[in-house]
């Protein structure tokens, strides 16, 4: 009886399966995957929206600094710059600082050597002022998140100008042309306010006291300056 029920099972399953048609299944064009599925732009825009524009707009940009490289002197410029932005790229300023400056202990430790105390470090030059005109090129605009809520804005460039520097001592003084280049970075916390910092390399002459003969020679110097950003006409 068994093995009837089952033979009974086995033609009917096998009339099932003859009975069934195969049949193609056809999807839209547009939903199956292709090899690029990411749009393709012609001229990408990190930053859509500038927050912060710079185009015909005066800077102020009071600072203090400090000379990095001089191996007698401990330099502080005081001062400030003022520049115009003919574009967000191009702007043309002037610099104009004196100079807080103190002796370095080194100039101590050299008088103990021997001799020492036959070099004439009444005559090291320390700078006393600077005046710079100089020109900017800022290509580079973009945010950073500090946190969810809060973008800060920045710009990056590059600076080159030339002036006078003014050196003392304490029995002369003099001057001599200064040329300038370097970085800058702002960092705005507004579209008016924000802060600067900027490095420059000098390139000036002044006199030699190491040598047994005092001579002028060329110098290069690193000069540190930060300081406040504020932009006029004010747009806030």
């Amino acid at each position: 009886m068994k093995q009837l029920v089952f033979a009974f099972l086995f033609v009917a399953l096998s009339l099932n399966v003859s009975l069934v048609k195969a049949e193609t299944i056809k999807f839209p064009e547009e939903e199956l995957a292709r090899e690029s599925v990411l749009p393709v732009f012609d001229q990408p825009e990190a930053v859509k929206k500038r927050l912060v524009p710079m185009e015909s707009r005066f800077e102020l940009n009071p600072l203090v600094g400090s000379f990095l490289s001089d191996p007698w002197f401990n330099a502080y410029p005081l001062g400030a710059k003022i520049a115009y932005h003919f574009d967000e790229i191009h702007s043309v300023g002037i610099f104009g600082s004196y100079f807080i400056s103190q002796r370095a202990s080194e100039i101590a430790a050299v008088q103990e050597l021997n001799n020492g105390q036959n070099i004439p470090f009444a005559r090291a030059p320390y700078p006393s002022f600077l005046g710079l005109l100089e020109y900017e090129f800022t290509p580079f605009y973009g945010k950073i998140s500090l946190t969810k809520q809060r973008v800060m804005h920045l710009n990056i460039g590059a600076i080159v100008g030339g002036g006078l520097l003014g050196v003392k001592s304490d029995v002369a003084s003099d001057s001599s042309v200064a040329i300038s280049g370097g970085i800058t970075q702002r960092f705005f916390f507004t579209r008016d306010i924000g802060i600067k910092a900027d490095i420059r390399a000098l390139f000036y002459q002044q006199e030699d006291v190491v040598l047994q003969t005092v001579t002028k020679k060329n110098t290069v110097n690193i000069m540190l300056t930060v300081g406040a950003v504020i932009n006029f006409p004010m747009l806030q």
